[in-house]
């Protein structure tokens, strides 16, 4: 059996990881033309591999936790170093209120003593124990959800910044059901979301809730092709433009190389155009997924200079706030291994959907920008940093706007009817983290090897 692989981000790595591992004698076919592993990228940062990109995983999410331990990289696994969180909000750092299930408050007298929400934000809040049943749609927006419950400051104080930072988002646009299910669940299956989520509180799971490899994420890539390429996995650096369905069996690829069957885990707009010709309908749709770009931008200073809170790895910023950071992370802290003693390193993202201040500066301004942000939110001035690296990520974050799951589940469908031997994988459809696009690409190999008929 023949396979093609169009895209070599960790989706595509994972589905040609899946492919030879199903069938030891397949041949397959990655087509990358940019750097194998997408956004996941380790580059040296003052003699010191540091992500310009994810820099760990979740591991609540079993994929890539498992696709380590298959790598042999179980041993070289790390959990942050520190744990708490806190919110730039009212020109101080706030300590995230502990309980909270994705923003949303377990207990109101956390949130009351964060500071976080005013008096009359904070009895707002409470009003959830005594408000009576909220009839919820197939799916609302996550800003719809919890502010309909617990009032609009939970909704842009806490929610907004941790739902919406981890997609670059707006919560006012998110999809609850692509992007908070448990927290949807939980308000189907109570009266109160707050009395709901008591017992949904994560508090009892055990172990990190992050790991990452010791020498950062480039590693599980870097020994992910590694493998690849012992199992015989081929590597071409071209970009695939179409898939055709061939006569008999199996697909084409515009080249007219014929495969028994293609995952396309490319970006839902480079997606669009390769299925296209097949199946017009699922390409439609693929060109509805809209995306935030972001930029990270990472400093280093004197320890002394920055005084950041000890055991805490960052800061999240609310929209609200209006700032152009939209996050912060003590990164020397978090990973101490990051840095040399006395040098403290920090990691500064901006850039959010429909915002593009982040991605209109050019490389000096938005250091300078950010590092006066830095310094605001630490309460002091900061000296120029002694070392600064800029990675932009242009269209780097999927949209899951209300309703995405239903068009996800109808461009699958078409794209079915067109050809089972062509499946989707990666970041577009149903979940963005590393831990999901590897699952979405083995999904999408194990879908094609089913569909396999042999090309004649």
């Amino acid at each position: 059996m023949r396979y093609a692989v169009a895209g070599g981000g960790i989706a595509g790595l994972a589905a040609a990881w899946e492919l030879t591992g199903s069938d030891p004698a397949a041949e397959v076919v990655v087509y990358e033309p940019g750097r194998l592993g997408g956004k996941i990228h380790t580059p040296d940062f003052e003699g010191r591999p540091v992500d310009a990109g994810p820099d760990a995983f979740l591991t609540r999410v079993p994929e890539a936790v498992q696709l380590c331990a298959e790598l042999g990289l179980a041993d070289e696994l790390l959990a942050p170093a520190a744990g708490s969180s806190m919110v730039w909000w009212g020109q101080r750092l706030r300590p995230l209120p502990a309980g909270l299930v994705l923003g949303v408050p377990g207990k109101v007298s956390a949130i009351v003593r964060s500071g976080i929400l005013s008096p009359l934000g904070a009895a707002r809040a409470g009003l959830d124990l005594v408000l009576p049943r909220t009839d919820i749609a197939e799916d609302v927006s996550v800003y719809d959800l919890v502010a309909r419950r617990f009032g609009k400051e939970v909704a842009l104080r806490l929610v907004d910044p941790l739902v919406g930072g981890i997609h670059a988002g707006r919560a006012d646009e998110l999809s609850a059901a692509a992007t908070v299910p448990q927290l949807l669940a939980a308000a189907r299956k109570s009266r109160s979301l707050l009395l709901a989520l008591r017992g949904t509180s994560p508090s009892g799971a055990t172990g990190p809730i992050f790991l990452t490899p010791r020498d950062g994420l480039g590693r599980m890539v870097a020994v992910l092709v590694e493998r690849l390429v012992e199992r015989g996995v081929a590597f071409r650096d071209v970009a695939v433009r179409y898939v055709r369905p061939a006569p008999g069996g199996g697909v084409t690829l515009d080249g007219g190389e014929r495969y028994d069957g293609a995952v396309v885990a490319a970006p839902a707009p480079a997606a669009a155009g390769i299925v296209e010709g097949m199946a017009p309908d699922a390409s439609a749709g693929l060109r509805l997924v809209d995306y935030a770009s972001v930029a990270l931008v990472t400093m280093s200073f004197a320890a002394s200079s920055v005084p950041a809170p000890e055991g805490v790895n960052g800061f999240l910023v609310p929209r609200s706030a209006g700032r152009l950071m939209t996050a912060c992370s003590f990164a020397s802290n978090k990973w101490p291994h990051w840095s040399e003693p006395g040098t403290s390193v920090v990691r500064l993202s901006a850039g959010r959907f429909r915002d593009h201040r982040a991605l209109d500066l050019d490389d000096e301004t938005l250091v300078d920008r950010l590092a006066g942000e830095l310094g605001a939110a630490l309460g002091r001035s900061l000296p120029e940093p002694t070392s600064t690296r800029v990675a932009r990520w242009p269209a780097a974050f999927p949209q899951y706007t209300v309703g995405h799951l239903e068009r996800v589940a109808s461009i699958e469908t078409s794209l079915r009817a067109a050809s089972p031997a062509v499946a989707l994988a990666g970041s577009s459809y149903r979940g963005s983290g590393i831990p999901a696009c590897i699952g979405s690409g083995r999904r999408a190999a194990r879908a094609v090897i089913a569909a396999g008929v042999p090309a004649t």
